[in-house]
């Protein structure tokens, strides 16, 4: 009873459940991500946290990393103009073993998904929130080479409801290292200026003296902006879910302890962290069907 928060690290299919029993028994909580696989137990945890006026928070490191948060700033201010293209694209490799080694990996009931609900999630959160909502998808999903219940493969094309046009990929089936130029990648453009997410740092590209150049794309009217702080490390789970980053994570648990004490809202609540998941199963909902999904 002396307990004031709990971090719910059950499987994905489990997160509902627990979370909604330590806010009914009046305990604040940060979930691991995804917040869940299923929308409708998404909007149930949310509830509940406000009903019981409690914080309910969920962990999504890249949100925390200092290139990214000045990506956002960037991106806010309105300084680039209009948004046109977004492209996000995830590659991991989980061996077979992965899979046989767990009794929830890879199943529907516990881990909702594969490459997108799973190791992509954190790269679609991060679209997510510096892109702005999805509007509509249409989606492919499929295990190609992995016996499993989800998919190894995903893509879709993606309608945003500033406008912006997007392609989103996922694969853990890749054999290019995660943090290699060739791997994942987060490139947003705009009318003035384009944001790029690779090698786990963060760029902002401006084209300079534009209409000098006679209509050519000349190399050196562009200047590239680091982002990120010089001490700013890289980490990589691509092929190692345990090569996790302590110092983002230790950021996120700080926030929440702080958030309860002074009574502020979780830096990742539960109402942002839902929309990566509502897309995931829009994509999902996309390929069963064949059809375009829009996405409330």
């Amino acid at each position: 009873k002396n307990v004031d928060a709990v971090c719910v690290c059950s499987p994905s299919g489990l997160h509902g459940i627990h979370t909604i029993e330590c806010l009914k028994n009046g305990k604040h909580v940060l979930c691991e991500k995804p917040l869940e696989i299923k929308s409708e137990i998404m909007s149930e945890m949310i509830k509940t946290a406000e009903d019981n006026n409690l914080m309910l928070g969920c962990v999504f490191p890249n949100r925390t990393r200092s290139g990214l948060r000045r990506a956002k700033e960037i991106i806010d201010s309105g300084k680039l103009g209009k948004m046109t293209i977004v492209e996000c694209q995830y590659r991991g490799y989980r061996a077979p073993e992965y899979f046989t080694g767990s009794k929830w990996k890879g199943t529907k009931r516990l881990d909702g998904g594969g490459c997108l609900m799973n190791q992509g999630i954190h790269a679609i959160d991060t679209m997510c929130w510096l892109a702005g909502d999805v509007k509509s998808v249409y989606g492919i999903a499929e295990a190609m080479l992995r016996d499993i219940e989800v998919e190894d493969t995903a893509m879709a094309i993606l309608e945003f409801v500033n406008g912006a046009k997007g392609v989103l990929m996922g694969t853990t089936i890749s054999n290019v290292p995660e943090n290699a130029p060739e791997g994942d990648r987060l490139r947003i453009e705009f009318e003035k200026g384009t944001i790029v997410y690779a090698e786990g740092k963060a760029a902002l590209y401006m084209r300079q003296n534009e209409g000098n150049t006679n209509g050519a794309s000349a190399d050196d009217e562009v200047k590239k902006i680091m982002l990120d702080d010089e001490k700013a490390d890289v980490v990589s789970s691509s092929s190692d879910p345990a090569n996790v980053d302590i110092e983002s994570h230790s950021y996120i648990v700080s926030d929440i302890i702080t958030a309860v004490l002074e009574g502020k809202k979780p830096y990742i609540p539960g109402k942002s962290a839902r929309k990566s998941v509502d897309l995931v199963l829009a994509v999902y909902e996309s390929s069963q069907s064949g059809k375009k999904v829009n996405i409330d």
